[in-house]
């Protein structure tokens, strides 16, 4: 097994303090977006792995993360919702940690975690 990158320990250390629960193989990108979200939600004002402060919000829930997701063109059912080509946003407390990690792991799906302003 491959020693951890100073990036990785530094994102797994930040999710550790948020006290987000991911599956061990998650990419550093995939846990980044996560550990953003975290640190946005809770306005514990982290920055990411390169240093910079999360984006600041500007609408009413400008703070709260929004996950986007979108489907194949036939379209795809997971964690009780049906994805097509057009993105369905989901703003906090709206999906679980379970359903995240399931639409997360779908190779269909495309999940993009970001705050709501962007």
């Amino acid at each position: 097994m491959a020693d951890k990158s100073e990036k990785r320990k530094d994102l797994e250390a930040r999710a550790a303090r948020q006290g987000l629960d991911y599956p061990h193989n998650i990419g550093d990108a995939k846990l980044e977006e996560r550990v953003l979200a975290a640190e946005a939600a809770q306005g514990s004002g982290g920055q990411d792995a390169g240093g910079q402060a999360p984006p600041a919000s500007t609408g009413p829930k400008g703070d709260e993360p929004v996950v986007e997701v979108t489907g194949p063109k036939q379209g795809r059912r997971r964690a009780g919702h049906r994805f097509g080509p057009e993105p369905i946003l989901f703003h906090a407390g709206e999906l679980t940690e379970d359903d995240l990690v399931a639409l997360e792991a779908d190779p269909l799906l495309t999940v993009v975690v970001r705050a709501a302003d962007t």
